[in-house]
């Protein structure tokens, strides 16, 4: 009788681990949730994480942070959200340089795996980018771009967002589809890069839609190409693609991930109220003012377009990335 009841004691504990942890993840979150973003503020990964990381706040009742952990081309910040405890209380609001920065670092050795390390939770947006260039500059076309930088042999160069990523690896994609001899010059996001386009420092480099766009209205910016097909966000662009440079098809990403093991049903709560966001008319305008198209795609989907681009981007640093 007694091993009996010892029996039904521990089954009973058993019971309340498992529905304890179960009422904790469905009533998640108990305490504020960070939000890291690899790049420094003022781009449009970081105001994107503020624009959800507010209304997710005002569901939850809790304090939403962002937190901006710039360097190495999204490296620490992404580590850090590695580290993490798997409980969904640090988040990574980033691009697809966290499959770049796993696949070759400058040091030569992963940080992390972005399939075994991270739990993708939602693809937020498409993140179109354009190629840039000074507008003082005697070129309209790219085709006038390149003529000019093969006429001047180590006078231009293109910026990026740091090395490694996105927009490193068109410039550097770029550089050798057209045979040019560029000089990359790596930026702490690109926000920095194009304020140094308009300053004179650099003659081009590849920004994202939303960050060059208002520049690009005033005339501070000449756009020159779009990577991936034509974009409505800039319909008077030609795409790469149309120009004959198809190994630039590939077009941006923005979205959120957490750290591998954390709970699913806390994975799936996050995804659902960040997709309600969205999806939402006011948010929905207001990123597609910032030149971003929300796409709301849940953690699975979102979890085979990552292992899609790892393929992408692997090719593209063993033949152009920098080690």
């Amino acid at each position: 009788m007694h091993a009996c009841l010892i029996r039904i004691f521990a089954a009973a504990l058993a019971w309340g681990a498992i529905t304890g942890a179960a009422q904790g993840q469905t009533d998640f979150p108990q305490r504020n949730v960070t939000l890291v973003v690899p790049f420094p503020p003022g781009g449009s990964m970081d105001a994107l994480a503020r624009i959800v990381g507010t209304r997710l706040a005002a569901a939850w009742g809790k304090s939403v942070i962002v937190e901006n952990r710039a360097g190495a081309g999204g490296l620490i910040g992404a580590r850090h959200v590695k580290e993490a405890p798997a409980d969904g209380y640090t988040l990574l609001v980033t691009n697809s340089a966290l499959v770049q920065g796993a696949v070759s670092t400058v040091a030569g050795a992963p940080p992390y795996d972005p399939v075994r390390d991270f739990a993708p939770v939602m693809h937020m947006t498409l993140a179109p980018v354009v190629f840039c260039i000074d507008p003082r500059l005697p070129a309209g076309t790219l085709a006038e771009y390149v003529a000019l930088v093969k006429r001047e042999p180590g006078k231009h160069s293109f910026g990026s967002g740091g090395v490694n990523q996105t927009l490193h690896l068109l410039g550097a994609v770029f550089n050798e589809a057209a045979g040019l001899d560029m000089a990359h010059v790596a930026f702490k996001g690109d926000a920095a890069l194009v304020g140094d386009i308009v300053a004179g420092h650099v003659s081009s480099g590849f920004a994202t839609i939303a960050t060059a766009g208002p520049l690009i209205a005033a005339g501070k910016l000449r756009p020159l190409a779009v990577a991936g097909p034509r974009s409505p966000l800039l319909p008077q662009v030609p795409g790469f693609e149309e120009l004959g440079y198809s190994q630039l098809g590939v077009v941006g990403w923005f979205g959120m991930f957490a750290p591998a093991g954390t709970p699913r049903a806390v994975v799936d709560k996050i995804a659902r109220q960040t997709a309600g966001i969205l999806k939402t008319p006011e948010v929905a305008k207001r990123l597609t003012e910032m030149s971003l198209t929300p796409t709301a795609i849940g953690p699975d989907e979102f979890g085979r377009i990552v292992a899609r681009d790892i393929g992408y981007w692997d090719a593209v640093i063993k033949k152009v990335g920098e080690r």
